[in-house]
């Protein structure tokens, strides 16, 4: 723990000391920032009548074994004890070779390695404890705009409801539609533990959204990879919610041809949305975070969206599908 400073300015310390991936010349530059300053204060305190010329690279060690990649952090190593006990020592350890000097050397040898692999795990696991909090943060966000779209459905599923001749009627059908979408919001738990298989991802996913029948499915059978299946069931879920709330689905006549195909290399699997007969489509003035579910990312290689007057078009393309 750093004295002085709370958790938070700790934790940022850290971070910046160990979670930037350095190019060469920016590890170089640590490197030489820290030969340089211990050399200097070592300097200052004696020239070398104290003994133990490695006593001030000691810190200087451990940061470089945090802060730099394993390979600068053992060069780091190296060349400290040879400019140190240059220096401070009297002589190079090799100068004059004995059993005594080669064994002192030898455990040195081993203490340093042992402080670089060491701080080359911890900057390891710090580096991956940051990822997993960033994705957190990512799926809080998406979450939260997922709530949002829900909110959104769930009044326009009541405000286009049909004309029931009572209100039990409606609210019978109205209960329905509700639970088809938290059927659909389900499956986004079974994307992130299995294989998807389609049709059955794409049904599930849009059944809540298809009033009357009016998004017509057609793909052959066919297994998408574990990482893609939440990616496609959100994007999924973004443009059902786009096409009920302003597309296709909004009015009486429009409809969705939703299809997918693998392509002739045998693993390249292509979704296309297509929609018909809404109201004229005009692109969106901002991009929300909606839209940033419609773009290319880990599970979705590519990702084509048009906003066509006549209708929103997009495709995605997903690697590593298989045909049932």
């Amino acid at each position: 723990m750093l004295v002085g400073l709370d958790e938070a300015r700790q934790a940022k310390l850290v971070r910046l000391l160990v979670g930037p991936r350095r190019s060469p010349a920016q590890s170089l530059a640590w490197m030489a920032g820290l030969l340089i300053v211990p050399t200097v204060v070592r300097a200052a305190l004696d020239t070398g009548s104290l003994g133990r010329p490695f006593v001030t690279y000691w810190p200087a060690l451990l940061i470089a074994s945090l802060a730099l990649e394993l390979r600068y952090a053992l060069a780091y190593t190296v060349i400290a004890s040879l400019l140190a006990q240059w220096l401070f020592g009297g002589e190079l350890w090799f100068s004059q070779v004995s059993v005594v000097r080669v064994l002192f050397f030898g455990l040195f040898v081993l203490s340093g390695a042992f402080t670089v692999f060491i701080g080359s795990m911890l900057r390891q696991t710090m580096r991956r404890l940051g990822e997993v909090n960033d994705q957190r943060e990512s799926y809080n966000r998406e979450l939260r705009h997922r709530v949002r779209n829900m909110l959104t459905l769930i009044q326009a599923l009541a405000s286009r409801g049909p004309k029931a001749t009572s209100a039990m009627d409606f609210y019978k059908e109205f209960s329905l539609r509700i639970e088809g979408l938290a059927a659909a919001s389900d499956l986004l738990q079974i994307g992130a533990e299995a294989e998807g298989k389609l049709p059955q991802l794409v049904r599930q996913t849009v059944a809540p959204f298809d009033r009357d029948g009016r998004i017509q499915l057609s793909g052959e059978p066919c297994l998408l990879p574990a990482d893609s299946c939440i990616p496609l069931i959100m994007a999924l879920h973004e443009l059902c919610t786009n096409a009920v709330k302003h597309g296709a689905l909004s009015g009486e006549r429009g409809h969705v041809e939703l299809s997918w195909f693998i392509g002739p290399e045998g693993s390249t699997l292509y979704v296309l949305w297509t929609e018909r007969g809404g109201p004229q489509v005009s692109p969106p003035k901002r991009e929300g975070i909606g839209m940033k579910l419609l773009m290319p990312h880990p599970g979705l290689d590519g990702v084509e969206l048009t906003f066509d007057p006549a209708g929103v078009w997009c495709e995605f393309r997903i690697e590593g599908a298989k045909r049932l």
